[in-house]
C-alpha cells in the first residue's frame, strides 16, 4: 500500500466515524478535546501531517456558539515516513510551471544519487524535513 491510499483510507475511516459521533476506530487522541469536539456537532476534515513513524489527522468541529475546535488523532503508520525533496538535478521551468531534468556527467548523476539517497533514507538526516514545511525550489 502506498502512504497516499494509507492516508485516504484512514482520513475516510475516522471521518466517517466522527461525522456519526463515533470515536475514532483507529489511532490515538485526547479523550476529553474528543468529547468537546463531539458536543459540538458538525465536523470536517483538516491538515494531515506526517511523523516519521505515524500521520497526524485534524478535524476541525464548528458550532456558531462555541466556536471551533480542533482534534488530533494519530495513527501509526506500518513503515517510516520518509520526506523525498525536489533532488538538486531536477530543473523548474517557472514559465510553464513544469518541472523536468537537467543533463550531467555520469559521475555527477551517480555522486548526486548517493547524496539524495544518503539525505534521504537515513533516519536522522530525514527527520529534519518533518520539522518546518520546506518552500517550493525556485531556480534563479
Amino acid at each position: 500500500m502506498r502512504l497516499r491510499e494509507f492516508v485516504s483510507d484512514h482520513l475516510n475511516s475516522l471521518f466517517t466515524a466522527l461525522k456519526a459521533s463515533q470515536a475514532p476506530p483507529i489511532g490515538e487522541c485526547d479523550e476529553a478535546q474528543l468529547k468537546e469536539c463531539l458536543r459540538r456537532g458538525r465536523v470536517q476534515t483538516g491538515t494531515v501531517r506526517y511523523r516519521p513513524m505515524a500521520v497526524q489527522f485534524e478535524f476541525i468541529f464548528q458550532d456558531p456558539s462555541l466556536g471551533p475546535a480542533v482534534l488530533t488523532v494519530t495513527v501509526e503508520t506500518p513503515e517510516p515516513i520518509v520526506y523525498m525533496p525536489v533532488p538538486d538535478w531536477v530543473q523548474e521551468e517557472v514559465w510553464q510551471g513544469e518541472v523536468g531534468g537537467t543533463f550531467r556527467f555520469r559521475s555527477e548523476a551517480e555522486q548526486m544519487i548517493e547524496q539524495f539517497a544518503a539525505s534521504t533514507l537515513s533516519t536522522d538526516q530525514n527527520a529534519v524535513w518533518f520539522e518546518e514545511r520546506q518552500r517550493a525550489k525556485r531556480r534563479e
